[in-house]
């Protein structure tokens, strides 16, 4: 076990040593703020003139989507290490070390969970002082809960991202790889377009993507409070379909997901990817 940890640590230094790796990890939630200031906002506010201090409410709302997305990018800016040392060769110096195969996909597993959790809390912490700071109304209980849901989107990330980069040899492919995930994964979250806004087969589809789950959980917790006070005193039918359309809520069909149902599913997909992996490092033995 505390070759596993050390072997996590070494990844981690890695990383945050690397700034570059750090910056990319974060492009996506850079693109995704830029893209927000520049069209999103305003479109988003000026769509809705009837809602009260909507700024507010489209400011928490992206923010929550944002670390709804992070686990997912940072991971996968993580294991560009592991990538790096298969390409490199490194991989097969460490076999002659007493680690063997799954105790060093452990330690790769380890260290990118634990930078999903650092820069998620980094994300969560920026988004609580942004809307302290600006008057976004936000609670104890909901930051409380985004805190929580941080531990399984970090978890979720970095398996799924792991499970999908064991079948990946060079720095060449894993880039595109990368590329591909960053910018697909704000669409799919429904950051970029609201659920409202999308073909009707594409929202359905995206239901199933761990990360959207998550980015509805976020929502619901932290942009949950500036929800309620801008739509206080609205028709109940306004709000479902408000909530429906920013992806507050999830359906498939006409059942909708409940916080429970929510987290359980992403556990599960989590598991799947997670025999995925031990099947690919067990195949490559």
């Amino acid at each position: 076990m505390s070759s596993v940890v050390s072997f996590a640590k070494r990844c981690c230094l890695l990383y945050f040593r690397d700034k570059g790796a750090v910056f990319f990890s974060l492009m996506a939630s850079l693109i995704v703020v830029m893209l927000y200031l520049l069209f999103l906002r305003d479109s988003l506010i000026s769509g809705n003139e009837g809602i009260r201090d909507m700024g507010h409410l489209v400011d928490a709302w992206v923010l929550s989507g944002i670390l709804g997305i992070t686990a997912v990018t940072c991971s996968a800016g993580a294991l560009q290490t592991m990538v790096t040392d298969r390409s490199d060769g490194k991989v097969s110096d460490f076999k002659v070390t007493p680690m063997g195969p799954y105790q060093l996909a452990a330690g790769y597993v380890l260290s990118t969970f634990i930078v999903g959790l650092i820069m998620s809390y980094a994300i969560l912490a920026i988004a609580v002082a942004y809307m302290a700071m600006t008057g976004c109304p936000i609670s104890v209980s909901g930051t409380i809960m985004s805190a929580v849901l941080v531990i399984p989107a970090a978890l979720s990330g970095s398996v799924i991202m792991f499970a999908i980069s064991t079948f990946i040899r060079t720095v060449g492919a894993f880039s595109g790889m990368y590329t591909v995930v960053s910018v697909a994964i704000g669409f799919i979250t429904g950051i970029y377009v609201p659920f409202g806004s999308m073909p009707s087969v594409i929202g359905s589809s995206a239901v199933f993507v761990p990360a959207t789950q998550m980015s509805s959980l976020f929502r619901k917790y932290l942009a949950g409070e500036a929800m309620d006070n801008s739509m206080e005193g609205a028709a109940a039918e306004t709000v479902a379909e408000f909530r429906t359309d920013m992806g507050f809520d999830l359906f498939i069909g006409d059942t909708e997901f409940t916080v429970l149902m929510s987290l359980l599913y992403v556990l599960a997909v989590t598991a799947v990817f997670f025999l995925i992996a031990v099947w690919s490092v067990r195949r490559k033995q």
